[in-house]
């Protein structure tokens, strides 16, 4: 069952843009050149800033069809370019792996785009190179953007008192649900572990499914990395990467043993260690699951299926036992956008960069994101049609939900790469019988390092 962190990483980031990666290459967008000759808000395009003359933005992304791949984005820069026209917008994009190895090339050669979305982990070595432009003078300027985000989102991409990023789109999991399955039953939408255990019972005597899920797919576990993060787990991360503290401690054993024992009451379909991730989403929309573990890349699948009108979100289920607030939704930053430090010399272009990142993360921006079903970054204060799109409003309810905290991370994307495999590897083993709970924790001791 073991995969590399690169692809459970990869996956999720894919997922995320709602298409996958096409073939291999690049391709520039097609510029908007609207013949406003004034901004949305009233006042002349570009007044006030060097970017009134003509300057061309480079941005570059990690899909090979931005258009058809990211239409949020490709949305943006066309409502951008109408608001400013004179900034011009050369949008490219590559598949994932040639763009990141792309952008490497270029910070060798100096010749970076002027804004770019790039893995974490490179992009702080970008940083400490001196390559990224820093942003904190931009979140100072905007405070309305610095409030918008999440304080946790922003902090992921700070370092030696830089902030060399802002986040491009929230890695947003849980639990779907069909209520019209609960509803059918009579069982309640769990809110709490006791409340879902006692569903699962329910659902395994009339023969439904409570948690779709394939284990052939090891990178599926996202719920359950949420709900681990309700035992403490950032509580507990630094001392067990000091080597202070171990995965096998009495309050993970606690959360382990919930998990084989929602195995024992049936919660899990019978063949799951044969299934395959998206198996487990056909499952759900096809109305043959109670629940799916999965994110808001589903939303427009979901919406388009049988069960869109009676499909919930929910963060998962609290626990009696957890520990710290229980109450954590798991919405954090995926990868950030970027921008070249080389563009504070031109006053022209580092103007229009400006412009640009208030924008994107803007009312407006946000809603362009609306309009293709993707989780705005900052806090959406706009209406969703809730009869055309059910499920996507439900999820920018869950969103907006005040007293849900957020946690810095994936607890998977923290850990080093054999410890975060194994910690995948060892919930779906509880999951299909194969290890106990003690043993699978001690499995990922093993692949902890100091």
């Amino acid at each position: 069952m073991k995969k590399s962190l690169s692809l459970i990483v990869m996956v999720c980031l894919l997922m995320l843009s709602l298409a996958a990666c096409g073939k291999s290459g690049s391709n520039s967008a097609d510029s908007a050149s609207a013949n406003k000759t004034a901004n949305t808000d009233g006042t002349s395009a570009g007044a006030g800033g060097e970017s009134a003359k003509p300057v061309t933005l480079s941005i570059s992304m990690h899909v090979a069809n931005v258009k058809d791949q990211e239409p949020y984005m490709y949305g943006i820069v066309q409502k951008f370019q109408e608001k400013y026209p004179n900034i011009k917008v050369d949008l490219s994009g590559s598949d994932t792996d040639d763009h990141v190895k792309k952008m490497k090339m270029m910070a060798q050669s100096g010749t970076l785009p002027d804004i770019f979305w790039m893995l974490p982990a490179p992009a702080k070595e970008m940083n400490k190179a001196g390559l990224l432009l820093d942003l904190t003078e931009f979140l100072n300027s905007n405070p309305e953007v610095a409030s918008g985000i999440d304080a946790k989102m922003l902090s992921g991409y700070q370092e030696d008192g830089k902030q060399f990023g802002l986040p491009y789109q929230a890695l947003v999991t849980g639990l779907w649900y069909n209520k019209a399955l609960f509803d059918k039953y009579g069982v309640k939408v769990p809110e709490t572990y006791d409340e879902l255990l006692a569903a699962a019972k329910v659902f395994k005597q009339n023969n439904v499914v409570t948690i779709a899920k394939g284990a052939k797919d090891t990178f599926s576990t996202w719920a359950f990395l949420g709900m681990l993060t309700r035992y403490g787990f950032f509580d507990k991360l630094d001392k067990i990467q000091a080597g202070d503290e171990k995965f096998d401690n009495p309050d993970f054993l606690n959360f382990f043993n919930k998990i084989d024992e929602l195995r024992v009451s049936g919660a899990f379909p019978d063949n799951v260690s044969s299934l395959s991730y998206f198996q487990a989403v056909e499952m759900f929309t096809s109305g043959k699951a109670a629940m799916l573990d999965a994110g808001v890349w589903e939303t427009k699948k979901i919406e388009g299926s049988p069960v869109a009108k009676t499909t919930g979100f929910s963060w998962g289920p609290t626990f009696s036992d957890g520990v710290g607030n229980q109450k954590i939704a798991m919405a954090v930053a995926a990868a950030p956008l970027v921008a070249s430090s080389k563009v504070q010399k031109d006053a022209a272009k580092y103007d229009a960069v400006q412009k640009f990142f208030a924008f994107f993360y803007s009312q407006e921006g946000a809603a362009v994101m609306a309009e293709n079903e993707a989780p705005p970054v900052v806090k959406y204060t706009g209406s969703v049609d809730k009869e055309k799109y059910p499920v996507y409003a439900d999820v920018i309810s869950k969103l907006n939900e005040a007293g849900w905290e957020r946690p810095a991370a994936q607890p998977d994307l923290v850990l080093s790469e054999a410890a975060a495999n194994q910690l995948n590897d060892s919930i779906y083993g509880v999951i299909n019988g194969i290890y106990t709970p003690q043993e699978a924790l001690k499995l990922i001791d093993s692949k902890s390092t100091k």
